[in-house]
């Protein structure tokens, strides 16, 4: 268990270290506070994302958390994202996919917890509010033992022109 917590750790800091700094905030960068529903396990879901610099030149990296609760689990996932842009760029809102690891930590109502490691594709779309802020709206598809699907409503602080 102390092995598999450990590279997880690797994983993060690994993926953070390729990130650009994001010292001023550029078109898409910014914090997103969210919440939504979460399928298989049924559950309400809340939790944050961070945009941050862009990794290789053609994509943003973007760690999440989440926690769930519902059906006699609470599930804490962690997700450090890639993103990539895929919206025209005269357009005010932008469209996005984004993939990557996710980490789900698993606590059953009555049993022993579980840690589960799977992948995450998403795709969402962030609207304008405002000059800096956006509504953001995003589906996540869980491959393997973690959450199956996550729809998140949220507000991204910072992302402007």
């Amino acid at each position: 268990m102390h092995g598999r917590c450990l590279s997880i750790i690797l994983m993060f800091v690994a993926i953070g270290a390729l990130a650009a700094p994001a010292g001023a905030i550029s078109y898409g960068n910014g914090v997103i506070v969210r919440a939504g529903l979460g399928i298989n396990p049924d559950q309400f879901v809340a939790g944050g994302q961070a945009v941050l610099g862009q990794v290789f030149k053609i994509a943003r990296f973007a760690p999440s958390g989440d926690i769930g609760f519902g059906d006699n689990v609470t599930v804490v996932t962690l997700n450090p994202d890639l993103r990539l842009m895929v919206s025209p760029p005269s357009s005010n809102a932008f469209v996005y996919i984004q993939a990557g690891p996710t980490v789900a930590i698993i606590k059953p109502k009555h049993g022993d917890s579980d840690t589960e490691i799977g992948l995450t594709l998403s795709g969402g779309v962030n609207f304008p509010m405002g000059r800096s802020n956006f509504y953001s709206l995003e589906g996540r598809v869980g491959i393997g033992d973690i959450p199956d699907v996550r729809i998140l409503f949220g507000f991204q602080f910072g992302g402007g022109r």
